[in-house]
């Protein structure tokens, strides 16, 4: 049986959770400083940033495509965070010139009802993005833990995992696939099982915005990791289907495509001419709208 290679850590819980209260306390002290006003400038263009993301991605694709050789769901991904960060920048920045800070007001009582509500919406502000942080430590954290188990060895022997027991080239064998305890994907896997430990873990699972959501990512990365597991998350039907399209026929004969998902080069796969063109194709988009991808993820995981 496959041993579970990550395993959380409440040292590095701790070291979250406190780094967490450290956010709250300084978006709470930050929204003292800036007062009612400017906090709910900050929340308007939150709310503006995040709408130009979702609507306004496809508005930079023909001035990014030439900059950046990825498929297109990915420019417009790219375009939507660039135009969230300009509209709330200057936003802001219109805020800060229209409304006073807390400190520059005259009166006493005026300062004290500006610092009290500005503290409060910081609270807002500081479960927001302590929230932003938990989402991205465990959708990262989940396809680093994926692929790390995924490359694993599928058995190793109860003696073999002893120190000292075992023949030698078995050992080596397990240390070769085994990985590097210091890497940024070991890093980002155990820090996402720590961060799921215990009582602190099921507030945060129940967090979720997209429940299944980490764990969806986790089985994209089981499966992408093993071609054997791609063949047959490409053999479920509706994919079977769509698989048969020439652009997709093309991509599973290709030893090149073939290497770089065994080599977990991702990001070189995603720049390969042959996988944008499929990717862009609106046909085949069309058809990906119709298939039960966690179904199919299951289907491809059963070894």
């Amino acid at each position: 049986m496959k041993p579970d290679l990550v395993s959380g850590s409440p040292l590095w819980q701790t070291i979250f959770v406190s780094f967490a209260v450290v956010l709250m306390l300084f978006q709470i002290a930050r929204g003292w400083q800036l007062g009612l006003p400017r906090q709910l400038v900050r929340m308007g263009a939150l709310v503006a940033a995040y709408s130009t993301a979702w609507f306004g991605g496809q508005a930079l694709l023909p001035l990014l495509r030439p900059l950046i050789k990825v498929p297109d769901f990915i420019i417009s991904a790219i375009g939507g965070m660039i135009l969230a960060m300009i509209v709330y920048s200057v936003i802001n920045t219109l805020g800060a010139i229209l409304f006073k800070r807390t400190g520059q007001q005259q009166s006493s009582i005026v300062r004290l009802v500006y610092g009290a509500t500005g503290a409060l919406l910081g609270v807002v502000f500081g479960l927001f993005f302590v929230w932003l942080l938990v989402v991205g430590i465990r959708s990262l954290g989940a396809v680093a833990e994926a692929q790390i188990n995924a490359r694993a060895p599928s058995r190793i022997p109860r003696f073999d995992e002893r120190a000292g027991s075992g023949s030698p080239a078995r050992s080596r064998s397990i240390r070769a696939h085994a990985p590097e305890q210091d890497s940024i994907a070991m890093s980002l896997a155990r820090l996402k099982k720590s961060v799921e430990l215990g009582s602190v873990g099921e507030v945060v699972k129940q967090t979720d915005a997209l429940p299944g959501g980490a764990e969806t990512l986790g089985k994209v990365g089981q499966v992408f990791a093993r071609p054997e597991r791609a063949q047959r998350f490409l053999s479920y039907p509706g994919i079977a289907e769509l698989a048969d399209s020439p652009k997709i026929l093309a991509l599973r004969a290709d030893p090149e495509i073939t290497a770089m998902i065994e080599q977990g080069k991702l990001w070189q796969l995603m720049q390969d001419d042959r996988l944008i063109e499929a990717a862009n194709d609106p046909e085949l988009a069309r058809q990906l709208k119709t298939i039960d991808f966690k179904a199919a993820l299951d289907h491809a995981l059963r070894d």
